[in-house]
C-alpha cells in the first residue's frame, strides 16, 4: 500500500479536508494527516514522514507540500496543492491590498513572521528533481490569487516537471458544495493514476 500524507490548512484540521483524504484512500494510499501550526510546523512533521508516494495539501498545508518536495528531491512522487500560496512574500502584499478584515487578519499573521516568509517559500527551492504536481484552485477564490499558479507553470517550464492545472468554475477557497467535491476527487485519482500510482 502507498502512502500519502495530507496536510489542512491553517487554523483548520484533518477533518476539514476529508474531501482531499477520501480520493486518496480510494486511490488506494494510507493517508498520515498530521495537525499543524504553521508552515515550519507542517514542514518538520512532514519530514518525519517521508518518503511518501503523494504529498497532498490545501491551502497553507499545500504550500507544506510544495516545500516538502522542493527541499527533499527524490523523497516524493506527487505533489498535490489545492488554493497553496507558492510565494509567500507575494501572498503577503496580495492580503494587504485587501479591506476583508479577514484576509487583513491573515496578512497580519503573514506580516510578523519576517524572513521566515521566504525560507518558507516553496517558489525559492523549487528546482531540478521536482516531481509531478497537480493544483486544483476555485474561479472564485479570494485567498490566493491566480498568479501562483502562473509562478509554478514558470517553474515547471524552467525545471521541466510535469504540472496539471484544474480551475474549478464557482468555486472558492474550499469546495463546499457536492459537485466541487466531486470535480476535487475525480482530479486526484486521475492525477494519482498517472503519476504516483501505489
Amino acid at each position: 500500500m502507498g502512502k500519502a500524507v495530507a496536510f489542512h490548512g491553517y487554523k483548520s484540521s484533518p477533518e476539514n479536508i476529508d474531501w482531499l483524504i477520501a480520493p486518496l484512500r480510494e486511490a488506494g494510499f494510507k493517508v498520515v494527516t498530521p495537525v499543524i501550526r504553521d508552515v515550519d510546523d507542517g514542514y518538520e512533521e512532514g519530514l518525519k514522514e517521508l518518503p511518501a508516494d503523494v504529498v497532498a495539501g490545501h491551502s497553507m498545508g499545500g504550500t507544506v507540500a510544495l516545500l516538502l518536495a522542493a527541499r527533499n528531491p527524490g523523497s516524493v512522487k506527487c505533489v498535490i496543492a489545492v488554493a497553496s500560496p507558492v510565494d509567500r512574500r507575494l501572498q503577503l502584499q496580495y492580503l494587504l491590498q485587501s479591506e476583508d478584515p479577514y484576509l487583513k487578519k491573515l496578512a497580519n499573521n503573514l506580516a510578523s513572521l519576517g524572513n521566515k516568509l521566504e525560507q518558507t517559500s516553496p517558489s525559492r527551492f523549487i528546482g531540478n528533481g521536482m516531481p509531478p504536481v497537480l493544483y486544483i484552485r476555485g474561479s472564485e477564490d479570494r485567498v490566493v490569487p491566480r498568479t501562483h499558479v502562473d509562478i509554478l507553470a514558470g517553474l515547471s517550464d524552467r525545471f521541466n516537471f510535469p504540472l496539471e492545472v484544474v480551475e474549478i468554475e464557482g468555486m472558492a477557497h474550499s469546495p463546499q458544495r457536492e459537485g466541487h467535491v466531486a470535480v476535487v476527487a475525480d482530479a486526484v485519482k486521475k492525477f494519482v493514476a498517472k503519476y504516483c500510482a501505489p
